[in-house]
């Protein structure tokens, strides 16, 4: 594992002006799993994205294999064997997996595709990942966590010697992500070279060899994994001693009125049932977490409160929202956002903000009652809101101005959280929101939830296969499985590991370690 695979040497890089690159050294060997790391906004993907031609840089070199190379592309990069996954999906929508794996490059004979040919080695390479996803599945019909394994697929498609994966597991279940580790495993042993970046930070210690830490555009330095501890880690990302452990109050005190309570819901689609029988309240100013594994039912239970559920599905069951029964018929997210009720989704680009509008525009766009007069916005106040929403959020930098697509991951999150604190929104439902999120800007994103919950009695229901999250954000947990409730725990009284033999099923195991704390 000495042969360096890629080296990148005095890498600089600005954006208008800005810099946000500074003389970048960082190399991985062939055979080596290299953990990238930092904050949002650091520098992580703006360094690869040069490498792959997705931006030029302004000055550097590049060497592949000892080959002094400068990609105008990724078309370029890819066909060089450098392949690179991204963390927004690249993905079109209305073609099917085949196509999107083999895009620009479909096998053909004498001016014809091969359809069977191209659904075949789609499969294969999708078989590479354990993944079960149908080739000539659309696109758009698939699940989050799916489209990645899609996108993971297109890349390993062109047999890469350098691999960069982009927080590949961000939309992966448990054992999703084992098939995940399973495929860098088998790469690795082929003499690939991984670059890996993530924000889960156990992850480094699960599958790389080294990490390289970058702060601020900066290299800090690099290490060997068997030198570090969650703790360093952490210190050496942020530049500031932030604690690793997770530490619980004691006491749990039960909110005196509920929000929202459920009884009974069902929803299922002919012979296919997302949830059954789910029964639930959810105080004024309490966290409640669902913990489970992608797939178990939480974003679907999360988007029928929110009325974005097709209407394909049948819903069943009883709904109080501030006490009043809801008629889940008539339920939809314009009248879910006039009771108050906000969503905040797990896709962000794709659902959740505009990006190429700026802060201002995403704040009062489901808030515009608040700040028009007829049908004409008045400027003063729609500042004012916007200013005390980027405030209450700690936006960074605080520009309403700005394009949202210059902000990092973690205020891109504020952005949507944000913009469902100006439609006064009395209840959040938060599906996965720190999916591609820093560990600082993860603190951040809970302390502006927290903060809310105090002061206002907001309710939030946090839906996350991230049991960590749950552990840290929540008042109290309920277990979803197979569309199920299965379990209701206190933080204070469960340990993660408890918690995560509980979302798999076990029990058994749950218990016996509970008997022994």
């Amino acid at each position: 594992m000495d042969e360096v695979a890629l080296k990148m040497t005095n890498i600089n890089k600005s954006f208008g002006g800005v810099q946000v690159l500074y003389d970048v050294n960082f190399d991985v060997r062939a055979g080596e799993v290299h953990a990238l790391l930092g904050e949002n906004g650091a520098g992580k993907s703006v360094l690869m994205k040069t490498l792959m031609g997705v931006h030029r840089p302004d000055s550097g070199d590049y060497l592949i294999a000892g080959k002094n190379v400068r990609f105008n592309n990724p078309t370029e990069a890819q066909r060089n064997r450098v392949s690179m996954v991204y963390q927004e999906f690249g993905l079109v929508k209305y073609l099917t997996v085949a196509e999107n794996i083999f895009m620009g490059r479909l096998p053909s004979r004498r001016g014809m595709i091969r359809w069977g040919y191209t659904r075949k080695r789609a499969s294969e390479v999708l078989g590479s990942l354990g993944s079960s996803v149908p080739p000539s599945a659309v696109v758009g019909d698939l699940k989050v966590a799916d489209q990645q394994e899609v996108e993971i697929a297109r890349a390993l498609s062109y047999d890469p010697v350098v691999f960069i994966m982009d927080e590949p597991s961000a939309a992966l279940s448990y054992d999703e992500i084992g098939h995940l580790y399973e495929l860098v495993n088998t790469l690795r042993e082929k003499g690939v070279a991984i670059v890996y970046i993530t924000h889960k930070l156990n992850e480094v210690f699960d599958i790389a060899d080294r990490c390289t830490v970058i702060r601020d555009g900066r290299i800090e330095g690099t290490y060997a994994i068997s030198e570090l501890d969650l703790s360093m880690l952490v210190e050496k990302m942020t530049g500031k001693k932030v604690s690793a452990e997770v530490v619980r109050e004691d006491t749990y005190k039960k909110p005196k009125e509920s929000i929202i309570e459920l009884h009974g819901m069902n929803a299922k689609e002919k012979d296919k049932v997302l949830y059954t029988d789910v029964d639930m309240k959810v105080g004024k100013g309490e966290i409640v977490g669902i913990a489970g594994q992608i797939g178990a039912g939480k974003t679907e239970l999360g988007k029928t409160i929110f009325g974005a559920l097709p209407k394909t599905f049948t819903i069943t069951g009883e709904m109080l929202f501030d006490g009043e029964p809801v008629n889940m018929k008539k339920l939809s997210p314009s009248v879910a956002k006039k009771m108050g009720i906000g969503f905040v989704t797990e896709d962000r680009q794709a659902e959740g903000i505009i990006a190429e509008q700026s802060v201002l525009f995403n704040l009062i766009l489901p808030a515009f009652q608040r700040v028009t007069r007829g049908f004409v916005i008045i400027g003063g106040m729609a500042r004012d809101l916007v200013r005390g929403i980027i405030k209450d959020v700690a936006l960074r930098p605080p520009e309403p101005g700005r394009l949202v697509k210059f902000l990092s991951g973690g205020n891109q999150q504020k952005v949507v959280i944000g913009k469902w604190l100006a439609a006064e929104s009395r209840l959040l439902i938060l599906d996965e929101p720190t999916r591609g999120v820093d560990v600082g800007a993860r603190e951040e994103i809970y302390e502006v939830v927290r903060q809310q919950v105090r002061e206002n009695g907001l309710g939030v229901i946090l839906l996350s296969s991230d049991l960590r999250e749950i552990m840290i954000a929540a008042d109290r947990i309920l277990v979803m499985r197979l569309g199920r409730i299965t379990h209701e725990v206190l933080p204070h009284e469960t340990s993660e590991r408890q918690l995560l033999h509980f979302v798999l099923g076990e029990e058994e195991e749950a218990e016996g370690k509970k008997s022994k704390k």
